[in-house]
């Protein structure tokens, strides 16, 4: 792989890190960080003939393709629960609107969005398959891990998406502990 190559996935991964600090709907929140992980599965595939690489590449492509899929669920709860509205802000006031905020579907739809984001940063207890990437691929290292907290930080001080449940709160306070070092993300 060329360097051209190299600096293209790169900044590509960088273009869907800027995009997620702008998402105001579910489509964009989705495909922001699909656009950075595929760029990370392919930059941590960047040695070909090593082995141990080759296999680091397989276990993240797997795991990524679960966890997106795990996401999509979710996001596929929240947007039937809300009337069908895709925008953060809308799918708020459908969901106050149509009284469903307190339902169980809304509780599923949470469990499933944060199990799908979970597996895509690896914090406990979904990061058994972490040290096999890093053990293949010693540069992926380098790429900022913590990239999806900072943007998810960015949207919650623009208030684009609102903290209502207690749900919410808490992956704000886990984000936020984060950020301040009290935890340590792994990998995306």
């Amino acid at each position: 792989m060329a360097i051209t190559e190299f600096l293209l996935f790169v900044l590509t991964a960088t273009l869907g890190g800027m995009f997620l600090c702008g998402a105001n709907d579910l489509i964009t929140i989705f495909v922001a960080p699909e656009c950075f992980s595929l760029c990370s599965y392919l930059l941590s595939g960047y040695t070909k003939k090593d082995v141990r690489s080759n296999e680091a590449t397989m276990k993240y492509l797997l795991m990524g393709g679960a966890s997106s899929s795990i996401l999509v669920h979710g996001f596929s709860w929240l947007y039937g629960l809300s009337g069908g509205e895709i925008e953060l802000q809308e799918i708020v006031n459908g969901l106050i609107n149509t009284q469903m905020y307190n339902s169980p579907g809304i509780s599923i739809a949470l469990i499933f969005i944060t199990v799908g984001i979970g597996f895509k940063l690896s914090p406990a207890p979904s990061h058994q398959w972490t040290p096999d990437i890093y053990e293949g691929v010693r540069f992926v290292r380098e790429i900022p891990s913590s990239l999806i907290f900072q943007n998810s930080m960015d949207m919650q001080k623009r208030n684009a998406i609102p903290t209502r449940t207690k749900t919410e709160l808490l992956l704000v306070q886990i984000t936020i502990k984060v950020k301040q070092g009290q935890g340590r993300p792994i990998s995306l």
